[in-house]
Formats: C-alpha cells, structure tokens, sequence
C-alpha cells in the first residue's frame, strides 16, 4: 500500500481540515463545527488512508455502548464511508476494511452499519449479514391543549441545560445509547429545530412532526418517564405516533417491519442476532 493508513487524528490541524473537505465534497457536511464545540470525544475515530496529509479515504469507526433489557452491550458502527472521486477503484475501502476488522471483530460483542442501495452487495464480502428491524405505531385521541414547549437550541442557556441532561439521562427505552458525542451531533445540527421540553416529566423530546403524525424519535430525561403523559402533550391534533426506538411497553403498539428507503442494517456477531429476535429498532438518534 502506497498511502498511509492513519486513525484518530482529530488535533492534527491538517489532516481534519483535509478529512472535513472530503467529508463536504462527499456528503455535503463537515464535523468542525462539532469538534470546536467539544463533541468530537474518543468515541468516534476515523480511519484514513492519506496521500501525503491529504485524506482519500475513510471508514470511521464509532464506539457505540448500548443497554438492552439492562445489559450492556459493547458494539461498533462504521460509517462515514467515503474515498476521493480521484483515487477510487483501487480498493482503499477495503484495504481499511480489512484493518478495521482485524481490530475490533474480537473485541466488541459485534459490528454494523448502515449501507445504501448501492452497495448492498459489497458488505456481505466482509462476512456482513442484513438485519431487519422493527417499529413501533399507535394511533391516539390527546386532550385539547398543547402542553409542550419547543426549544431554541440557539440561546446556550437552553442548549446548556438539555446537554447537562443529556450527560446524565437515564434509559427509556429497550436499546438505549450510551454516546454523548453522537446525541450532541444531531441535536446541535440537523435536528436542532426538533427538541421540545415537557415539564409534566421535565423531559427533553427530540421529534418531528409531520400533519397529524409524531414521530418521537428520543427522550432525554434524569428519570424514567410516563411515554403516553409525553404524547398527551403533544395534544389532540397528534393522531398517530411513530417512535424512532423500540419502548419498554409495547402492548399498545403496532409492531412491523421496518423499512427505510436507501438504508440496510448490515449486521457481523451472534450478538446482533437480538435486533431481530428482540424486534429492536437501533435509535434513529444512534445511526452516525
């Protein structure tokens, strides 16, 4: 291999600079804004392959802790699988592939990611299998009355206090994540317009509305919570909720299939075994 293979580089000036240009020309996002804030912990570690100091490739590796029915599970998810338009073909992807598998597959009680249309025949290569997971509807009749307040997450007095919450929040549903970094991302950039609060619980509700549907994709909260006084305070125009997790209680629930355009758990552990037979849904908040 004529490049360099590199990981967890975050301090280096150069080489993020280089990974957030291919990021951008790639995905159309950079994480500087995430690491200049703080959010960029040890959790997440690229692998790169660089020509130079300059990033052609990259698998990175995200250390993903979760509790599931109140064990701790220890498993990795790749994402940000990316090469530069000049350097492809030459097989870079799996070169870092291969290290990364070395590394991990002994240690973590398994590994996944999420693959696109396009190469869902590429991860089975790996020794990857495809994974089904499930989702949770019910319909519902709310009270008249609102009784949930939607946040700014541009005033820091507010954005303080939902990330001190976040650093000690509780499990509140059947595969709960364990990764500050990952809930900083989402709830600082692409859902940062979905938090609301609820004082009834004094919980944080990441969710997005849609007409008369919720989807309630995260609570953030101290404590457990009461998940139907939390829809309650969405009030009576919510006629239907979809949960981005799989809840504790599902005896209300439609359980289905579920099924996300352009996206495929691909699974690699016995472990992992248990989304499917568990009918578990990995958080929407989790996938990096």
């Amino acid at each position: 291999m004529k490049y360099r293979l590199i990981k967890d580089y975050k301090h280096e000036n150069k080489l993020r600079k280089s990974f957030n240009e291919l990021t951008q020309k790639v995905f159309d996002f950079t994480l500087e804004e995430w690491y200049q804030e703080g959010f960029w912990g040890e959790q997440y570690c690229p692998y790169s392959l660089a020509d130079g100091d300059k990033i052609i490739a990259n698998v990175s590796v995200n250390q993903m802790d979760f509790i599931m029915d109140g064990v701790l599970k220890k498993y990795i998810q790749l994402g940000t699988v990316m090469t530069d338009k000049e350097y492809r073909n030459q097989g870079l992807g799996r070169y870092i592939m291969d290290a990364i598998l070395q590394e991990y597959q002994e240690k973590v009680d398994g590994i996944y990611l999420f693959a696109n249309d396009s190469v869902l025949d590429y991860y089975p290569k790996f020794g990857f299998r495809k994974s089904s997971e499930y989702s949770y509807h019910k319909i519902v009749c709310n009270p008249s009355g609102e009784k949930i307040k939607k946040l700014d997450m541009n005033r820091q007095e507010v954005k303080n206090q939902v990330l001190t919450t976040l650093r000690n929040m509780k499990v509140n549903n059947n595969l709960q994540m364990d990764n500050y970094g990952l809930y900083a991302f989402w709830m600082s950039g692409a859902m940062s317009e979905q938090i609301y609060y609820c004082e009834s619980e004094n919980a944080y509700i990441v969710a997005d509305r849609k007409g008369n549907i919720l989807n309630l994709n995260q609570i953030i909260a101290d404590h457990v919570v009461d998940m139907n006084a939390v829809i309650s305070a969405f009030g009576e125009d919510t006629k239907e909720v979809i949960l981005g997790f799989a809840p504790f209680d599902s005896k209300d629930y439609q359980v289905k299939e579920h099924k996300e355009e352009d996206c495929t758990l691909f699974i690699m552990g016995e472990d992992l075994s248990g989304i499917e037979k568990h009918r578990l849904r990995f958080p929407v908040l989790s996938h990096a």
